[in-house]
């Protein structure tokens, strides 16, 4: 894991043996998760409803909760990544009182 940080762009100047919330056993204890879903399952996970969760928490030695647990980081991040793709391409408004109107009125 470390070897794979290493090589992202600005994460080669941490210092070696830096913890960035990552152990191994989580690692883990993710893939066996991951892996004890179908392929599709994997592409949409909002078809993982409650049998399905008990199947892959079974099938990867965790729990429902950790199996929940990893879906909801899954669809944070997954909104995560769409806002900041939206402020890259311009999509998303500014936030209220940052706006170009109180400079703007300034000069008239």
């Amino acid at each position: 894991l470390e070897n794979i940080i290493g090589m992202l762009p600005g994460m080669n100047k941490l210092p070696p043996g830096t913890n960035l919330g990552m152990d191994d056993k989580l690692m883990k204890r993710t893939e066996a998760i991951v892996l004890s879903m179908t392929p599709r399952e994997r592409r949409d996970p909002d078809i993982i409803g409650s049998s399905r969760k008990k199947r892959i928490a079974a099938g990867s030695g965790t729990s429902v909760q950790e199996v929940n647990k990893l879906l909801n980081q899954f669809r944070d991040m997954k909104k995560m990544m769409k806002q900041l793709q939206a402020m890259q391409t311009g999509k998303m408004k500014m936030p209220r009182g940052l706006g170009m109107s109180k400079m703007l009125r300034g000069r008239m």
